[in-house]
Order: structure tokens, then C-alpha cells, then sequence
């Protein structure tokens, strides 16, 4: 899931939630969006560089590794030895932080099965052939061509094509990507 959609879904859910949670609103939007910043944190000592540009590149191409390493942060270990912390301390602050990011970890679990699924159905309708080059792969890639703007409409099929891996890197490389 796209930063920017993390952002927007989270700031919703502070809004509902501020009633409730009053000034305290903001930390679990501050967890939630500043999770991802064990992406970075690998990004930089992987490959020695503190460009963010450089590590925006890298999680945005065509198909990037997904890592265990890069999503410590996510990890449910992590997130357990916080819940116990949480629980032994009884601190307010601690749960809040755990909410917003179990909340984020939930949003990319759900992100993750919706793109899952898209792929498999879109490569079943296109029978295993490449959109682009029209070769037969077994294991083609789901390329974004449109973002939705709502994001109701986020995992419509019409803004994705599935495409074999050479094409798909092409796609980025030319930057039709979305």
C-alpha cells in the first residue's frame, strides 16, 4: 500500500477516533504512518546510502523484494513484546502506539490479499499471456496503470494489467507506472 494511502486511511480513523481519544488522537496516527520507517532504516544500511530518493526508487520498482528485514517494524514478534510491555506497564501511551500500528499492519495484510487476488484472477482471464508481448509465463507480474483517486476504487480490476517480468520492469523504466 502506497504511503499516501496510509495516510489518508489513517487520518479517517483519527478522526472517528478523536471523540474518544481527544489530544491523544495523534499518536496512533503518528504510529501508524511512521511504521514504515524500518523500510528506510534498511533501505540505508543495506545500501549505505541515507538518499531517499534512492530508497523510493527502490520500493517502487517493477516488482521489489519483499523482505522480512526491511519490516521489522511490522514483524508480529515486534508488535507482541510491545503488547507485553503494554500490558506490564499499563501505559496509555504504549497501547496507543501498539493501535496504530497493529491498525497500519492490518491495512497491508488486507492490501496484500486484495493485489493477491487481482493477480491471480487477471492472469486467469488472460490466460497466462503477457498484456504486453503477448508470451505465455506462468507467473506474470500486476502492474498499476491507473490510481485510483477514491479509494473505495482501489482494487478495481480495470486500473491493472498483468504483465510478464521483462515487460514489467520496461513499464517502470519508461515510467509507465503509476
Amino acid at each position: 500500500m502506497r504511503v499516501q494511502e496510509h495516510v489518508k486511511i489513517s487520518t479517517v480513523a483519527t478522526l472517528i477516533a478523536l471523540p474518544l481519544l481527544k489530544k491523544d488522537a495523534w499518536i496512533p496516527l503518528a504510529a501508524s504512518v511512521l511504521i514504515d520507517v524500518d523500510h528506510y532504516l534498511w533501505h540505508a544500511v543495506t545500501h549505505r546510502t541515507l538518499s531517499l530518493r534512492a530508497a523510493v526508487r527502490y520500493f517502487g520498482q517493477a516488482d521489489p523484494p519483499q523482505l522480512a528485514q526491511a519490516r521489522l517494524l511490522h514483524h508480529p514478534i515486534v508488535l507482541g513484546l510491545l503488547l507485553v510491555l503494554a500490558l506490564r506497564t499499563r501505559s496509555r501511551i504504549l497501547w496507543l502506539i501498539l493501535i496504530g500500528l497493529v491498525f497500519h499492519v492490518s491495512l497491508d495484510a488486507i492490501h496484500v490479499a486484495e493485489m493477491n487476488h487481482l493477480k491471480w484472477s487477471l492472469s486467469e482471464q488472460a490466460h497466462s499471456i503477457c498484456q504486453q508481448c503477448g508470451r505465455h509465463v506462468p507467473a506474470l507480474q500486476l502492474h498499476t496503470v491507473h490510481v485510483a483517486r477514491n479509494l473505495l476504487d482501489r482494487y478495481n480490476p480495470a486500473h491493472f494489467i498483468v504483465l510478464c517480468p521483462e515487460c514489467h520492469e520496461q513499464a517502470h523504466a519508461t515510467g509507465n507506472r503509476a
